[in-house]
């Protein structure tokens, strides 16, 4: 079952590039960073991957600081990192080998990262109802299926990268 946990993390991935196309590169480059740290998380070059993954996190904190918006893909990746750092130092535990023998040990942090990453995301969803501004309800046909790619793309993703551990 773990063995599929791969491919679905990394389609997650793939949807979530595929919701920011066409547009600018400031748009989709930290969507295509966490894609390409995925894949070398597959070949198993963890550090690498995790780099790439923590360059789209910091990628995506300064976009949304500047712009003021884009916070949600700001908590995707900040916990696309920090379940890419448990899984390179569960790797490193165990001498170079995949995350998968390591998983036992980084269960509390991985459900307790889901958890936290679940609540930011209502909380922004929340306070974005509070706010009153229009949140894409009134979008076009094709932005709305961009966002519906970027936010299961979200979920598919930070989901199965945490089943890896449970």
């Amino acid at each position: 079952m773990r063995e599929l946990l791969l491919p679905i993390g990394l389609a997650g991935a793939l949807l979530c590039l595929a919701g920011h196309l066409p547009g600018p590169v400031r748009h989709w480059g930290p969507a295509s960073l966490a894609l390409g740290g995925m894949a070398l998380m597959a070949a198993d070059e963890s550090l690498p991957g995790a780099c790439a993954v923590l360059a789209a996190c910091l990628w995506c904190l300064l976009r949304a600081g500047i712009d003021g918006d884009g916070w949600n893909e700001a908590i995707d990746t900040a916990a696309m990192a920090l379940l890419m750092a448990l899984m390179t130092t569960g790797a490193a535990a165990v001498g170079g080998a995949h995350a998968h023998t390591a998983a036992g040990a980084a269960a509390g942090p991985a459900v307790l990262t889901l958890v936290v990453w679940v609540t930011a995301r209502a909380g922004g969803f929340m306070f974005g109802q509070l706010s009153g501004v229009p949140r894409g309800t009134a979008c076009a046909p094709p932005a709305r299926r961009a966002r519906v790619c970027r936010e299961s793309g979200a979920v598919v993703m930070i989901v199965s990268m945490a089943a890896v551990f449970v």
